[in-house]
C-alpha cells in the first residue's frame, strides 16, 4: 500500500466520522503519546510500567481493589499527590463522602487545585463524566471513590413511593456504560483513571466478580487491575513471636496485577506504610538489590556487595541507609531491564483463571431481566 492510500484514507476518515483520531500510527497522538503517573512506592511502580522511576502510563484506567481498610482511597490519592506535583490536573468523583478534605490534605493533595463532584447516584455519574469529555481537556487524572458505592437514582424515587423493587441487574449495566465512557475519557485526553472498588469476601478468597463492588464491569473494562492485601507491620519484623516482634507500627500491603496491558500482568510488589513516617518508598527495593547482588545479607546484617560497606543490621535500618546510595535506581532499572526480572505470582494467576471462567460461563448463560 501506497502513502497517499493511507493519505486519502485519513482525510476520508476524519471529515466522515466525528470524533475519530486517523492517522499514521507513528504520527498518532492516541497510539504513542503517553505520560506516567508515578506512584508512592517504585516496587509498586515496577509492577505497573516493569521500571522503578515510572508507573500508571496515562490512557489508562487503573482499578483498585481489596477488603475493607486496604487503604484503596489512600493510594488512590496519593497517586494524585503525585500527578499533582507533575503539573497534571486532578478531579476526584466521590460516591460515599469519603474523600473529605481533610483526608485528601492529610496525604499531600492540595485541595485548592483539584475538582471535586459527590454523588452517590450512577445517573448523576454519567453527565460529569459527559462534560469531562465534552471539555477536550487533556493531562487529566479522574478518581473514582468507589464504584461500589454507586446506586440507581430510580431505586431511591422507588423508595420515595414506598415500591420497593428488585434491581434485576440494571445497576450493573449502568456501571457498565459508564465505566466504558470513563475508559474513553482516558484514552481520547490522554489522561488516568483511579477507581477503586471493594471486595466483599475473606481477602485470601478468589476474587469473584459477585463480590467486587460493580462487579463484572469492574473487573472487564480497567485496563489495569490491582488487588491490595494488608498485613501488619512489626517493629521488628524478624522477630520469632509477637513479643520479639514488638508494637505495630504501621500496615504492610502486598499489591498485586491481575490484569495490565502495560506489562505483564501476576506480578506482586510490597508497600509499607508506618503511622509515623507515611509511605516507605523504597519498600520491597532491598529485595530486588538483594536478587541483583547489589547487597548481600549476612544473618540480620546487610553490606553492598561492591566494596562491602555496611547498610545496617535489620531490614529496616538496611532499606533507609539503601535510600542514600548514589544511583541506585538507576543501577536497578538497568537490571531490571536486562534481565526481564518478574515477580510472577503464580496464586494470582490461578485465581485470575478461575475468575474467567466464571464470567465465560456468565455471558454463555445471561441472566434474563424482565421488560427486555
Amino acid at each position: 500500500m501506497s502513502d497517499d492510500f493511507f493519505k486519502k484514507l485519513q482525510e476520508s476518515i476524519n471529515k466522515k466520522v466525528k470524533g475519530a483520531h486517523a492517522s499514521v500510527m507513528s504520527e498518532s497522538d492516541i497510539a504513542i503519546n503517553k505520560f506516567d503517573v508515578v506512584t508512592p512506592c517504585y516496587d509498586l511502580n515496577r509492577i505497573l510500567s516493569g521500571s522503578l522511576k515510572k508507573g500508571i502510563k496515562s490512557r489508562n484506567l487503573m482499578g483498585i481493589i481489596g477488603p475493607e481498610h486496604t487503604m484503596k482511597s489512600s493510594f488512590m490519592v496519593l497517586c494524585m499527590v503525585s500527578a499533582q506535583k507533575q503539573g497534571y490536573r486532578p478531579i476526584i468523583i466521590d460516591t460515599e463522602g469519603g474523600c473529605s478534605a481533610e483526608f485528601c490534605s492529610r496525604w499531600g493533595l492540595d485541595i485548592s487545585k483539584v475538582f471535586y463532584a459527590y454523588t452517590p447516584f450512577v445517573d448523576e455519574v454519567m453527565p460529569i463524566l459527559a462534560q469531562i469529555r465534552e471539555t477536550g481537556e487533556q493531562n487529566m487524572v479522574i478518581g473514582m471513590d468507589s464504584v461500589g458505592g454507586l446506586q440507581r437514582l430510580k431505586a431511591y424515587e422507588d423508595a420515595l413511593k414506598g415500591d420497593i423493587k428488585q434491581d434485576q441487574g440494571l445497576l450493573q449495566k449502568d456501571i457498565k456504560a459508564m465505566l466504558k465512557l470513563y475508559l474513553n475519557i482516558c484514552i481520547a485526553q490522554n489522561s488516568v483513571g483511579i477507581a477503586t472498588g471493594h471486595y466483599y469476601g475473606n481477602p485470601n478468597d478468589q476474587y469473584t466478580p459477585e463480590k467486587i463492588g460493580g462487579g463484572n464491569a469492574m473487573k472487564l473494562l480497567p485496563s489495569i487491575l490491582v488487588t491490595l492485601k494488608k498485613y501488619e507491620l512489626y517493629e521488628n519484623e524478624n522477630g520469632k513471636n509477637r513479643t520479639e516482634k514488638g508494637n505495630v507500627i504501621g500496615n504492610k500491603i502486598i499489591a498485586s496485577t491481575i490484569k495490565n496491558r502495560e506489562y505483564p500482568p501476576f506480578q506482586s510488589a510490597n508497600v509499607m506504610i508506618d503511622y509515623k513516617h507515611g509511605v516507605n518508598k523504597f519498600a520491597g527495593i532491598l529485595d530486588l538489590a538483594i536478587e541483583s547482588g547489589i547487597v548481600q545479607q549476612n544473618g540480620a546484617w546487610y553490606s553492598l556487595t561492591d566494596g562491602m560497606e555496611r547498610l545496617g543490621q535489620g531490614r529496616l535500618n538496611a532499606m533507609n541507609a539503601l535510600e542514600k546510595v548514589d544511583g541506585i535506581l538507576d543501577k536497578l532499572d538497568e537490571w531490571l531491564e536486562s534481565t526481564g526480572y518478574s515477580t510472577y505470582n503464580e496464586e494470582v494467576e490461578k485465581a485470575e483463571q478461575m475468575l474467567e471462567e466464571e464470567i465465560k460461563k456468565e455471558v454463555k448463560e445471561p441472566k434474563k431481566i424482565k421488560g427486555e
